[in-house]
């Protein structure tokens, strides 16, 4: 990718990065969870041991905050500028839990683009896989967004 402005063109079909490692921490997936989303799964540890998960597992918006940590470490997302406008849909799937001390990346791989209905815009589809160190897909998160053309 370019060290300057990314735009449209240049994300080609099939383009795929990773980002470095995060690791879920106990104490924050903790505060996040007593803060944002406090359902036993996520902070009561006895109520989480008798449950098919044995333990306390991570909210999802605690994972989507380690998500947009790894995205914003990709190489792409490292330019001078960006020419992207805004995500305009997410689509999830959940594939595994994630647990305190889990070290995660995203891989990013671009599955489709075309220009948009206006001028001077295209959209990008990314496939982005949250997975662990042992390569196990724990999310799976499709983003369309929008990003200016090359002027």
């Amino acid at each position: 990718m370019p060290e300057e402005m990314v735009f449209f063109e240049d994300f080609p079909v099939g383009f795929s990065e990773e980002s470095p490692e995060v690791e879920a921490s106990r104490e924050e997936m903790l505060a996040y969870a007593r803060s944002n989303d406090p359902w036993p799964i996520h902070v009561d540890e006895e109520f989480a041991a008798s449950t098919p998960f044995g333990g306390i597992i991570a909210s999802f918006g605690y994972v989507a905050s380690l998500f947009f940590r790894s995205v914003h470490a990709l190489p792409v997302n490292q330019a001078s500028g960006e020419g992207f406008i805004a995500a305009v849909g997410w689509q999830v799937e959940f594939r595994g839990a994630v647990r305190p001390g889990d070290r995660l990346r995203v891989r990013m791989t671009v599955k489709e683009k075309r220009p948009s209905s206006k001028p001077g815009r295209g959209v990008v589809v990314t496939h982005n896989e949250v997975m662990d160190a042992e390569d196990d897909v724990k999310v799976v998160i499709e983003i369309t967004s929008l990003y200016r053309t090359r002027p």
